[in-house]
């Protein structure tokens, strides 16, 4: 047992050694692309986008989210006007979780559930309450006329109000459009 030479122990512990830590290096260290983001909690909170960096296996959990464009549906039905009116208003927002650090870790705390595609359709959801909630809201305040002659000004009111509600949650409302106004009578 004792033929080994002293050298090729020595170089067979060292080539263990550099293994190990090309390992442990391939295990920590997590890479995340443009659009998302990698939130890393425990020994330090951080937020990483477009790159990578190490995760202390035990010590430290990371959770991935979404960046991109969501676009979304909005409908309400019979939403009363000042005048008293049911109308019924169709359209298309799209909102992304803001980049910044702050409003990731906003969104993250509030909508994360450790997959990303159901933390899609949480933000989704929670997103197309508010703004059918803030559509009803400027609705209620405006005339018949007021909502069909000036749609753009009804969309940028919508646009507004919503946007602040969104931006707390770490949400920002890219557009919202109007597709289609009418009431029961056509």
């Amino acid at each position: 047992m004792n033929d080994i030479p002293n050298e090729l122990k020595i170089a067979g512990i060292i080539i263990l050694c550099f293994i190990f830590i090309v390992l442990m290096i391939t295990t920590m260290w997590k890479r995340v692309s443009q659009d998302k983001a990698l939130v890393v909690t425990g020994l330090k909170k951080r937020v990483i986008t477009g790159g990578g960096g190490f995760v202390v296996p035990l010590l430290e959990r990371s959770d991935k989210i979404s960046l991109e464009n969501m676009k979304i549906e909005v409908k309400t039905d019979g939403a009363r006007t000042e005048q008293g009116v049911d109308i019924r208003a169709d359209g298309v927002a799209v909102i992304k979780v803001k980049s910044d650090k702050e409003s990731i870790l906003s969104a993250i705390e509030q909508f994360n559930t450790g997959r990303e595609n159901q933390t899609i359709e949480i933000i989704k959801d929670t997103a197309k309450d508010v703004l059918e909630g803030k559509l009803r809201e400027i609705i209620s305040k405006m005339t018949v006329e007021e909502i069909y002659k000036d749609r753009e000004i009804f969309a940028s009111e919508v646009q507004d109000v919503a946007a602040v509600g969104l931006a707390n949650m770490g949400l920002e409302l890219k557009a919202f459009t109007i597709r289609d106004i009418s009431d029961k009578n056509g």
